[in-house]
């Protein structure tokens, strides 16, 4: 995605989770974010806010002690982002 829409931290944040949530129970604490999508804590605390209000990330309490968080696979638009995501992977296999 990052090829397409730039390494903004919030591209990396949604590519991080759609690559990484195969299961989408998988919820992810701002750390594993950061080091998944290769950005740090701090970014992922910056700019989850934003994605939570655009309806693309929920926060979830699977920590005690910290927030976690995945993706919102009850909107429609995680729907939408992960086609557009499978279809830029065959584009660019092709």
């Amino acid at each position: 995605m990052t090829d397409v829409f730039g390494t903004h931290p919030k591209t990396k944040i949604i590519g991080a989770l759609l690559t990484e949530a195969e299961d989408p129970v998988t919820h992810f604490s701002a750390n594993e974010i950061g080091r998944i999508a290769g950005v740090d804590a701090d970014s992922v605390e910056d700019h989850v806010a934003d994605l939570v209000a655009y309806g693309l990330v929920v926060e979830t309490d699977e920590l005690e002690d910290r927030a976690t968080y995945k993706l919102d696979e009850d909107g429609q638009i995680v729907d939408d982002i992960r086609r557009l995501s499978e279809h830029l992977l065959e584009r660019e296999s092709e």
